[in-house]
């Protein structure tokens, strides 16, 4: 991965644990992106792997659920605020530091992968998704979070302005907070994701991997965030989520075949 994206997060890790753990503080949209979890996953216990994990707020919705969590972020600053986070709730994930291009795990190891926000970041996107059809067993998906940040027509200048607005309303320390600069601007204005349009690039990549069943959830931030979080943190952008199935291969006539959720 490139470095300069994980010096972005070892320096972001704090700012950004403080804004994951206040969401996940509120119950309501605790459970409304549990709810959404559990719609897409289903609600029988699985090996999950979350992938790019920050400071582990979905891994502990998901083990808050009953499931089997292990978690893998690049930064060892998300990592240091994933670890506090879960032991601080009481809840057992393991966690591993490793790279989401080359996970560090035996293929078909898990029931489900999930990862949110981290393919916009990555500097060869197909080759994440390849690893990640890799390590889920077949019949299983993989789950991902993402949003449009460049090209969106909600983008417009009205709707930014107030969501600087519910910014200051939602977190005014983090408004007032001398920002990280533009360190890391250069490279993240090379990433893939400035250019591309979402989500239907990230469903070319999804089939170019091997998936199938490839279906997006559109708007997700309208179902999991509510009042003053939403117009800060949701209003201004399409964040979508990308579900893709790996076949299982039916060994008698070499067909596909599909699990259910």
């Amino acid at each position: 991965m490139n470095e300069a994206i994980r010096d972005h997060w070892d320096e972001g890790s704090l700012r950004y644990n403080e804004f994951v753990t206040k969401g996940y503080s509120l119950m309501k949209e605790r459970r409304s992106w549990q709810r959404l979890f559990a719609e897409v996953i289903g609600d029988k216990c699985l090996d999950v792997l979350d992938v790019g994990c920050g400071p582990g707020i979905v891994s502990m919705q998901l083990a808050d659920l009953g499931h089997h969590v292990t978690a893998l972020d690049f930064s060892e600053g998300m990592l240091e605020a994933a670890r506090k986070n879960a032991a601080d709730n009481g809840l057992d994930i393991v966690f591993h530091q490793g790279d989401a291009e080359g996970l560090p795990f035996h293929d078909s190891s898990f029931d489900v992968l999930v990862s949110d926000y981290v393919l916009w970041t990555l500097p060869h996107p197909e080759r994440a998704l390849r690893e990640w059809y890799r390590v889920v067993r077949p019949g299983c998906k993989v789950v991902y979070i993402d949003g449009n940040w460049r090209s969106d027509p909600k983008s417009t200048w009205w709707r930014t302005r107030l969501s600087h607005l519910g910014i200051l309303l939602d977190s005014p320390a983090r408004c007032l907070r001398p920002g990280r600069g533009h360190k890391n601007e250069k490279a993240k204005d090379e990433l893939w994701s400035v250019r591309a349009v979402r989500p239907e690039a990230d469903m070319e990549m999804m089939r170019g991997a091997g998936f199938t069943d490839i279906r997006v959830i559109h708007d997700v931030q309208e179902r999991v965030l509510h009042g003053v979080r939403y117009l800060a943190y949701g209003s201004t952008n399409d964040h979508f989520m990308v579900i893709g199935m790996k076949p299982q291969e039916n060994l008698a006539d070499g067909r596909s075949e599909h699990a259910l959720p």
